[in-house]
């Protein structure tokens, strides 16, 4: 058994198309099809255009303002830094 996983998209005429192995010629086969979603409509055009969403930078320009990254002569100090296991505290 061979198993072919693939990300592919299926235009308007609702037809899947799969291009099989070269070796896989005058063949019968027992195909199985198992498909799932892998973005909900609202996303398909963002997805689709790999574009930003129209006000991304609008959201989030200045948003490291408020805690900014110091670095100096001496780099970045560690002391800055979170204790790793506060990170994990809540959790």
């Amino acid at each position: 058994m061979l198993n072919i996983r693939l990300t592919t998209h299926i235009g308007e005429d609702g037809i899947l198309k799969v291009q099989m192995p070269s070796d896989v010629k005058n063949t019968e086969l027992d195909v199985l099809v198992l498909f799932q979603a892998t973005t909900s409509p609202g996303q398909e055009q963002v997805a689709k255009d790999h574009k930003w969403p129209s006000d991304f930078f609008e959201k989030t320009w200045g948003s490291c303002a408020d805690a900014p990254i110091i670095i100096d002569e001496e780099g970045v100090s560690t002391e800055l830094d979170d204790p790793p296991e506060d990170l994990f505290a809540g959790l």
